[in-house]
């Protein structure tokens, strides 16, 4: 049974359903998509079998999470946000934006692409929902997707669903170069680092949009939303 802090406050009762370990890193891995169980075991490692059950159980509960069967002969069941863990997306934002003011992490510490993407999809400035370009994102041996309608920004592991707009291939040090604003798109092209497939002006856009945090996010104030209502599904 989860701990509680058995205060009627609205805080400890948030931190009653989302404060134990590990519950928001679970909420941080479904942001890009649905993943399969075993998907988020090897994501998180450290996490262990049996509090991995015991932490989604306890998210279906309160509609954090829920299953569901992703598109795709022979794809196995799998986990995605619900209503109430789409809800904590601005609240991951400003985390995400808070921990980037923090110093650098030790270089033991474990580092996946897909959390740099991850915080450029939540910290990406309003105007990112008028990048209309579907990307494909390549870095190494890893693929992401990305698109915006107008009003949300979609992230998503894999391939594009339908054949991209552009493509981007490099690696993960120029990837990392490129979105902390120390390499620019033309440099690393030229330099044979970075594969645009498309529209330059498009791929140049891409990286002045989707940027990793400064770390001034955190003390100046949260940034814009993704959205331009506050319905933020993902």
């Amino acid at each position: 049974m989860a701990r509680s802090y058995h205060q009627s406050c609205f805080l400890a009762r948030a931190l009653d359903v989302l404060g134990e370990r590990w519950t928001l890193l679970i909420v941080r891995e479904l942001i890009l998509g649905p993943r399969r169980y075993g998907e988020l075991l090897e994501a998180l490692p450290g996490i262990g079998n049996s509090l991995l059950a015991a932490r989604l159980k306890h998210l279906e509960r309160y509609d954090v999470v829920r299953r569901t069967r992703p598109t795709g002969a022979g794809r196995a069941g799998a986990y995605e946000l619900a209503d109430r863990g789409h809800a904590l997306v601005p609240v991951l934002r400003s985390f995400v934006d808070w921990g980037a003011g923090l110093e650098d992490p030790p270089p033991e510490y474990a580092d996946h692409t897909a959390w740099s993407v991850t915080a450029m999809r939540l910290t990406a400035p309003d105007e990112a929902v008028d990048f209309a370009a579907l990307t494909q994102l390549v870095v190494d041996d890893e693929e992401f997707w990305l698109h915006a309608d107008g009003e949300r920004v979609r992230a998503e592991v894999g391939p594009a669903p339908i054949g991209p707009d552009l493509r981007l291939t490099c690696g993960r040090e120029t990837f990392d170069s490129l979105v902390r604003g120390q390499l620019t798109m033309e440099h690393a092209v030229a330099a044979g680092e970075l594969v645009v497939e498309g529209e330059y002006d498009a791929a140049r856009s891409f990286f002045e949009v989707f940027t990793l945090p400064d770390g001034t996010g955190g003390v100046a104030g949260a940034r814009p939303s993704l959205g331009r209502t506050g319905d933020d599904h993902g």
